[in-house]
């Protein structure tokens, strides 16, 4: 057999193999990308900023994502993760922080695909020192909207922030200060640096600060900075108020429970003293809501045609965070939400076979309390539930261009496995024949070099009987002894070599 075409055939079979996997790897290749927006920006000591995390689907339909987050503590800390106009509305992984750990998780997903470029959360930085502030994913998933939860991340792209130092105002020496004032000696000792920073106020309970809760009990915490001597704390109403109540050596935390609040939205404030003097003052705004919706009425407003359907017409009153949306319960189908605007407007009913059902209305305020009322229907529209009609599925409905090209797709491939499977057959069937004419061209070479070597050897003894050899016969005869051991050396060495080759 040809050794270079053997060759020649095997690579051509590689390359088309290769060349069918990698199409059909990437005709269906899904991506999504995880970016930061802004990636970068310049901002200075004590300054706040917002950071936009989002999800790029780059045309894919995804369903769900979750993100673990790295910042540096040393010179920003986090003041908010907001859900604020997230694209995610279940919320299996509630988006957390830790400035001592310098992280931000969160994870959630969409009844609904997400097809286009969408807000995951806003996360709010503070700038607390200077120097380079790196914000980058530390692990993260895309799940494909595919029914199996296929993992689509393909990029994770950060961002890093420029912080610089505030102005430090300079200090006057003693020789200046008795110059301007004239005071001389008697002054005081002259302190000089800035007053504390806002303080960070945090709580996992209470985590968004723009939603309403229905619970009164939880933990704000803050992180002292090494120069605070004293800490003021205290409940107000007020979103400018100066709290009072100090605490001296400082506290880091403070315990809110039901005893200290009512519903409405009150404000924690919090204030740091150093050396210096007191600092910024934080009013962190906390929105309670413990009561229920009002009792509301369902009003039915029949139809003027015999065969149209009521409008149902409601609307119920929250007094402190307002109603959020309504749910409504008929017979045995699904539950479907309305807004305030459709129930104040009136909802057209439909697709209701004729009788008598009950209606059954929850409204939810916004902190998720909820309050039910129900009525009555009489139903007289004579609408009939169609039948369901299977649909026959025919076999040209499965000649698509997708599944032809597949098909002919593993066509090719089930070719090559007949090709290879029937090439292998053909040299091993080559091969065996080879290593049977191999070794009979051994057994006859062996016998032929036998029956030489006995005719040389018989002609040396001949040739060596006689009295006297001339110089020439002894070296022809050393000479037939030399060619016969070459010969038979060289030929069984090719021959041992054939057989390495075939085995």
């Amino acid at each position: 057999m040809n050794v270079l075409s053997y060759l020649s055939k095997q690579k051509v079979t590689a390359v088309l193999f290769v060349a069918v996997f990698w199409f059909l790897s990437t005709s269906f290749a899904l991506a999504a990308d995880l970016v930061i927006s802004p990636a970068s920006g310049s901002y200075s000591a004590g300054q706040t900023f917002t950071a936009t995390i989002a999800v790029d689907p780059k045309g894919d339909r995804i369903n769900a994502v979750e993100a673990q987050l790295s910042f540096d503590p040393k010179v920003m800390t986090v003041v908010s993760v907001s859900k604020a106009g997230s694209v995610l509305t279940l919320w299996p992984v509630e988006p957390a922080f830790s400035n001592s750990a310098g992280t931000i998780t969160f994870g959630g997903g969409h009844t609904a695909p997400i097809s286009a470029r969408a807000t995951l959360v806003t996360v709010t930085f503070r700038s607390t020192a200077a120097g380079t502030g790196p914000v980058s994913f530390t692990s993260g998933s895309v799940l494909a909207a595919d029914g199996l939860g296929t993992n689509v991340l393909k990029a994770r792209t950060g961002a890093s922030y420029t912080l610089t130092s505030a102005t430090t105002p300079t200090p006057t020496t003693p020789a200046e200060e008795e110059e301007g004032t004239g005071e001389g000696e008697d002054n005081a000792a002259i302190t000089f640096g800035d007053p504390p920073r806002a303080p960070e106020v945090g709580s996992a309970a209470f985590l968004d600060p723009e939603l309403w809760y229905k619970i009164t009990d939880g933990v704000f915490t803050w992180d002292l900075p090494f120069d605070v001597d004293e800490v003021a704390v205290e409940l107000a109403t007020s979103s400018t108020n100066e709290p009072t109540e100090t605490f001296d050596p400082p506290i880091e935390e403070f315990v809110l429970t039901k005893d200290l609040i009512e519903d409405g939205i009150i404000y924690l404030s919090v204030q740091f003293k150093n050396q210096v003097g007191w600092g910024a003052i934080t009013n962190r705004k906390i929105q309670i809501d413990t009561t229920p919706p009002l009792p509301f009425t369902i009003n039915v407003q029949a139809s003027n045609s015999k065969t149209g359907f009521p409008v149902i017409k409601f609307e119920a009153n929250d007094e402190t965070s307002g109603i959020a949306k309504y749910q409504v319960f008929i017979a045995d189908k699904e539950p479907f939400d309305i807004t305030p605007e459709e129930a104040r407007l009136g909802y057209l009913l439909g697709e209701l076979e004729d009788g008598t059902y009950t209606v059954r209305v929850l409204a939810f305020d916004k902190a998720g309390n909820q309050t039910e009322s129900s009525v009555p229907l009489l139903i007289t529209a004579g609408w009939v539930k169609p039948l369901e009609v299977v649909e026959e599925v025919s076999l040209w409905s499965y000649f698509t261009g997708t599944n032809l090209f597949i098909f002919f797709l593993l066509t090719i491939i089930g070719l090559l496995g007949v090709y290879i499977f029937h090439d292998r057959k053909v040299r091993s069937k080559t091969e065996e024949k080879l290593r049977k004419e191999t070794r009979e061209i051994q057994d006859q070479m062996e016998k032929i070099f036998s029956a030489l070597r006995d005719e040389i050897h018989d002609q040396i003894i001949m040739i060596t009987k006689r009295p006297r050899l001339s110089k020439k016969e002894k070296e022809a005869v050393e000479g037939l002894h030399q060619a016969l051991e070459v010969s038979e050396t060289l030929i069984e060495k090719e021959i041992s070599d054939v057989k390495k080759i075939l085995k």
